[in-house]
């Protein structure tokens, strides 16, 4: 059962082993979403205005309320941390590859 052992969708999965951000952010989903949207309406505004300054996707982490962004290079994540800046929120970049990181089963 899906409790029993965690999958990760192939999509998302073929993505990451391709290195393509683009393929990623069409893969990205978050159940939870629509719920937390619904409840924090202003997330919606905060994906929009990434998307806006070049996110190629933007995801509720878990229920809320902090939201990643995906974007396509080191400097577009600086564009975009500045436009979220300036706009009064709260932003961090950060970047990968990490090293090491595997999916794992419970």
């Amino acid at each position: 059962t899906a409790l029993d052992s965690p999958t990760v969708d192939a999509a998302v999965l073929q993505a990451l082993r391709a290195g393509d951000p683009r393929q990623l952010a069409a893969a990205l989903h978050n159940d939870l979403q629509s719920a937390a949207i619904g409840l924090a309406g202003r997330l919606a505004q905060v994906i929009d205005l990434g998307e806006q300054n070049g996110a190629l996707a933007g995801l509720v982490s878990g229920s809320g309320p902090t939201v990643a962004f995906l974007v396509d290079d080191a400097d577009g994540a600086l564009e975009l941390q500045v436009a979220l800046s300036a706009a009064g929120l709260t932003a961090l970049h950060v970047h990968g590859p990490v090293h090491g990181a595997r999916v794992l089963p419970f």
